[in-house]
């Protein structure tokens, strides 16, 4: 990806808008040559018309890129999407003027020149258009809802929640807006409580802060929200871009600046890790699925009575717990017999990790070595709970013993393999585990994903750290 220009869904909308200009300009040729001037229609011509589409899609592809102002499927309007692409199909056949005249391309036709800027523009605006369609009939379902929490000047808090209700195929829902009186002195601080008891007793994706707001109110909501992985937008009067990797929107006449807290937060980047986590986790489920019966029917077999799947609730995305899918690698008293074994625990913090568990069956002890018991969390990937690569999902109680500092783990999407997976597992202790999972949020990339995959495979086979 590149950074700078665009670092949201952005980067794929640019090439679904590109490819809608390419298309736009194989329909006017199509419609030139069949339609208006069939006669001039030799095999030659055709030829010319498709070496010069690779320029159509260069120059469609920059002018997108240069004149973007936003794809958000949620923050921003149709109206500045349709200005953008009007932009873009301007400035692209402008840039194809100076192409055809540079090369002394005589033999292409003028009436293509006006219809391939009014087809692209228009299949463009049409896929947007079904696109904001559709989203909105999904959020209006009850999915796909971000969960905001407001905080700041009492008229614009006001004002963007009655916006926020308003508009509910936006797919926002305010969990809370705290009101900061600029009279009362003693509001601010009282508003920093409430905002960091919200973050960490509910599920939060996005705070926003709507300003005017001080200066030791505003910065330290900052470093709150971002040191705990949460999404930060300003809703602003008079403030311009402030941030690091920002982006200004437009809500519906309130101006919004967005502040990512993170690489692994850019939705283009999510995106893609999310296509990426669907296409793994089905290849994975196809090619495991009789590895996958066999450890049922071993399980079954060993001990009739237990159940195959260990279900547990564990802590995914800002909070979200989910039902974690393993196969059943331990006897069915475990949990209640953990109070009774806490004096073995080898790991600091909050986790419980025992050598030698007494509580894993004889199957449940080659499962574990193997890291077979955890397939079944292909599913849980396909579905969305969880990724592929990403901190290993913690337990509510876990959770609930975490300082600010590790909250910002429950940013990201859960992971089946992560940095403290290949690292030595629970030869790692709790300080260098979190150490780690900070590390792949803050620095996430599709190539470090793929490194992290590459490296369980023999990390795994060797068993290393496996209890």
């Amino acid at each position: 990806m590149l950074k700078g220009w665009t670092n949201r869904w952005d980067e794929l909308a640019v090439f679904v808008d590109t490819g809608a200009a390419y298309i736009a300009y194989l329909v006017a040729v199509h419609i030139y040559l069949t339609w208006i001037n069939p006669d001039v229609a030799t095999m030659q011509l055709v030829s010319y018309y498709f070496s010069f589409s690779v320029v159509v899609l260069g120059v469609s592809w920059l002018a997108l890129k240069l004149n973007f102002r936003g794809y958000s499927r949620r923050w921003n309007q149709m109206p500045a999407e349709m200005a953008m692409l009007l932009i873009s199909s301007a400035e692209a056949s402008i840039a194809l003027a100076v192409v055809i005249f540079a090369v002394k391309a005589t033999w292409f036709s003028r009436l293509i020149f006006v219809l391939l800027p009014t087809l692209a523009w228009t299949f463009q605006v049409v896929v947007h258009a079904v696109i904001k369609i559709s989203l909105g009939h999904f959020r209006l379902s009850g999915r796909d809802v971000r969960r905001l929490v407001a905080i700041g000047y009492p008229q614009r808090v006001k004002i963007f929640s009655d916006t926020v209700a308003a508009v509910p195929e936006a797919g926002m829902l305010m969990v809370d807006a705290v009101q900061i009186p600029l009279a009362d002195p003693n509001a601010g601080r009282a508003a920093l409580e409430r905002l960091r008891s919200l973050i960490q007793s509910t599920v939060v994706d996005t705070v926003v802060i709507a300003l005017p707001v001080a200066d030791d109110v505003m910065m330290p909501a900052i470093r709150l929200a971002r040191q705990q992985g949460k999404e930060v937008r300003l809703v602003l009067d008079e403030v311009g871009a402030l941030a690091h990797r920002s982006r200004l929107y437009d809500f519906y006449g309130n101006s919004v600046l967005v502040v990512d807290s993170s690489y692994a937060h850019q939705t283009s980047r999510s995106l893609v890790k999310r296509a990426l986590d669907i296409a793994l986790a089905a290849a994975g489920i196809a090619l495991t699925a009789p590895v996958m019966l066999a450890v049922a029917l071993a399980l079954k077999i060993a001990e009739p009575k237990n159940p195959i799947f260990f279900v547990q609730r564990r802590v995914g995305l800002n909070g979200r717990e989910f039902p974690c899918l393993k196969f059943r690698s331990m006897v069915r008293d475990a949990e209640a017999r953990k109070t009774d074994l806490s004096h073995l625990n080898v790991m600091s913090g909050p986790v419980f990790k025992i050598p030698d568990d007494p509580r894993v069956t004889r199957v449940g002890k080659f499962l574990r070595k193997t890291s077979l018991d955890e397939l079944p969390q292909l599913f849980n990937v396909l579905v969305g709970q969880m990724s592929v690569v990403g901190p290993r999902p913690a337990l509510p109680s876990e959770v609930e013993q975490y300082g600010e500092n590790y909250r910002k783990r429950l940013s990201v999407r859960p992971g089946i393999t992560c940095l403290w997976q290949i690292s030595g597992r629970n030869q790692v202790d709790f300080q260098e585990w979190m150490k780690l999972d900070m590390e792949y949020i803050d620095s996430w990339s599709l190539l470090l994903d793929v490194k992290i995959i590459a490296k369980t495979i023999p990390a795994v086979f060797m068993q290393r750290g496996a209890h």
